[in-house]
């Protein structure tokens, strides 16, 4: 499972338009999720529509992958709107990203 990778400085975060409530009660039901998830909430898709990642149609946040550097600056943003992506495939873009 990924979770924090020590050779990148890296660390994942699960991002939802979810209540805190519904994000809990998720992450119980997959058995447990190994990193934190965050709440886009209230005011409701803020964060996502200014990531460009938010559905005004359907209410929500298109799933992403978002790399963001430690001085806030967004490296990288990947959407993947019918399919989940693929671990090795994120890990491979950090060590690119981390090269650059």
């Amino acid at each position: 499972m990924l979770k924090h990778c020590e050779t990148n400085n890296t660390q994942l975060l699960g991002f939802s338009c979810d209540t805190v409530f519904a994000l809990r009660v998720w992450a119980l039901a997959m058995g447990g999720i190994g990193y934190p998830l965050l709440s886009d909430f209230h005011p409701h898709g803020k964060v996502a529509q200014q990531l460009g990642i938010y559905n005004p149609d359907g209410g929500f946040s298109l799933r992403s992958i978002i790399v963001i550097d430690p001085q806030g600056i967004v490296r990288s943003k990947r959407m993947f709107p019918s399919s989940l992506p693929v671990p090795d495939d994120l890990l491979a873009e950090l060590k690119q990203l981390q090269a650059a």
